[in-house]
């Protein structure tokens, strides 16, 4: 074995002794994603001001709750999903509507990067999918955002 071929293979072998050690040092660091934070959100829909409210998780992480406005509530169901910190939910209009039906999604996110644990922010997209459920000629897809604490 010459010099050069020597030196390559004590680089190499260093190398798969150092590497390895460095990213299990970073995984250990790794922290798990935070779950949804429960109770009532500060709701903005496409400028409709309410509350969204999640009492609870059930243990497939679905969920059951309210969107609460002015003079009036809509039943919300969806789905959490830890992983992409997604949710989704439908609100529920008029029951005997399915027209009058709204589709959410969103991603959640601390308000402050600084403090990731402090307020959370939830901030997506909504479908509807007829005049009841807001839609018009021009537009069927709005923003909504929602802050907790």
């Amino acid at each position: 074995m010459t010099k050069k071929s020597r030196t390559i293979l004590s680089l190499l072998f260093t190398i798969t002794l150092i590497v390895p050690a460095a990213f299990a040092a970073d995984a250990g660091s790794r922290q798990m994603p935070p779950s949804l934070p429960l109770g009532c959100w500060s709701f903005n829909g496409n400028g409709a001001l309410g509350m969204l409210c999640i009492p609870s998780l059930k243990s497939d992480n679905s969920f059951v709750g309210q969107l609460v406005f002015s003079g009036y509530t809509n039943v919300v169901t969806g789905l959490w999903s830890s992983g992409p910190q997604q949710i989704s939910f439908l609100r529920l209009g008029l029951p005997t509507n399915p027209l009058s039906y709204q589709a959410y999604t969103g991603f959640l996110f601390p308000a402050d990067a600084a403090n990731p644990t402090g307020p959370q922010v939830l901030a997506g997209s909504l479908s509807v999918y007829g005049p009841p459920g807001g839609s018009s000629q021009t537009a069927n897809m709005f923003g909504w955002t929602a802050t907790h604490p």
